[in-house]
């Protein structure tokens, strides 16, 4: 067995992070001989991911260091106000846990910590305590997309900067924390998606007698569903009505208040909400068209695996998502934020149908290419070699 890694979400469910970090997991221990073991922080869903994959986990309770930035509603602010106030104990509690992340290391004998976040920093400063090499992967926006911020984003990057590789998941992600991590041994990979799942086989899209338009992820502010929900109004009223939009998504406050808003709207039988799938595959192989209505994404794991699908994406022109599609070409871009400039692309794509199915093609052949999991695990693997060369 080759190197021993240990990684370090801060989730435990099935969200788009937890998924790239198992895929990755496996091919690092198929393909690249290494151990991997995955210190969780509680319970969760993600567990049957570990399992059904073969890999072995632990837990040790720690606590985040995100707080909400600038909160405009109540319950933020109340947030605020609790994370603010319970700091002191969390901090007191994650003393606690770095001292057994230290003894687990050397238990273990780790070779690489690998943390799969910038919410927590307990596995990290674990690590340099124990001189064993860090690798910090950041795979999120924070104040830009999810109004979030580190507790001290000074102190907070210091940290982040100390590590032996920071690696960023895109340009835009990349841009912005060279500017914020001083001397920082900063790389940007893409994020790999596991094309043997996602890949569908040659289709046409279209044949259905309603065009099949989706949204996958998680369903909040920041994600866009609010938008897309009022597109599909102005579609309706526009006397476009052969369509159905289904939303995937855990089925949460927010989410149950937009299925009450297409109700409002009298457009509930044109949005569907199925809450959250497991097997999301099945939903891309159905679809025609994929939306992408993210104020800000870190990357855009729901528009790879929508092109790997074979479905036409339409994207907001910002974060990863201009640089996963070439406008016209790999997929559809809009302005963000401005629903009449989506509706305009949906009604593009609906009258345009063979012009979209050959930009389908393309965006299937360009993500096949480019964005599989194999790559981001073989140059994650490389980073490795360059941090541990006596070992491999």
């Amino acid at each position: 067995m080759g190197l021993k890694i240990l990684f370090t979400p801060s989730d435990n469910n099935l969200a788009g992070a937890f998924q790239s970090m198992v895929r990755l997991c496996v091919l690092l221990r198929d393909k690249h001989d290494c151990d991997v073991l995955v210190l969780l922080r509680r319970s969760g869903r993600g567990e049957e991911l570990l399992k059904e994959n073969g890999i072995r986990y632990l837990k040790i309770k720690s606590y985040n260091w995100i707080i909400p930035d600038r909160p405009s509603s109540l319950f933020r602010k109340a947030e605020l106000c609790v994370r603010l106030l319970t700091k002191p104990f969390a901090q007191l509690y994650n003393q606690i846990a770095i001292t057994r992340i230290i003894k687990l290391i050397r238990e273990e004998k780790i070779d690489i910590v690998h943390q799969n976040t910038s919410y927590i920093y307990a596995p990290a400063k674990a690590a340099l305590r124990s001189n064993v090499p860090l690798v910090w992967h950041l795979r999120e926006f924070l104040e830009e997309d999810q109004h979030k911020k580190i507790w001290n984003r000074k102190s907070g990057y210091g940290l982040i900067a100390k590590a032996s590789a920071v690696i960023t998941i895109s340009d835009s992600l990349y841009s912005k924390y060279d500017k914020l991590l001083k001397n920082a041994n900063l790389l940007k990979i893409y994020n790999g998606i596991d094309a043997s799942y996602y890949a569908a086989p040659p289709r046409v899209l279209f044949q259905n007698e309603k065009t099949n338009i989706l949204m996958v992820g998680t369903i909040n502010e920041s994600k866009g569903q609010a938008h897309a929900i009022e597109a599909c109004k102005r579609l309706v009223d526009k006397g476009f009505k052969d369509f159905i939009v289904t939303i995937v998504g855990d089925m949460t406050k927010y989410a149950q208040s937009l299925k009450d808003k297409a109700e409002s709207l009298g457009i509930a039988d044109y949005v569907k909400f199925v809450g959250l799938q497991k097997n999301t595959v099945k939903y891309y192989h159905h679809a025609d068209i994929v939306l992408v209505c993210s104020r800000f994404e870190a990357f855009g794991r729901v528009t790879v695996e929508a092109m790997m699908g074979g479905c036409v994406v339409i994207g907001a022109n910002t974060g990863g998502t201009v640089e996963l599609i070439e406008d016209s070409k790999t997929g559809y871009l809009y302005e963000s934020g401005n629903v009449d400039s989506l509706v305009k692309k949906i009604i593009y794509v609906l009258e345009n149908k063979k012009i979209a199915n050959e930009v389908a093609k393309s965006g299937q052949t360009y993500m096949l290419s480019n964005m599989t999991a194999e790559k981001n695990a073989d140059a994650i693997y490389d980073v490795y070699r360059t941090l541990k060369p006596e070992e491999v």
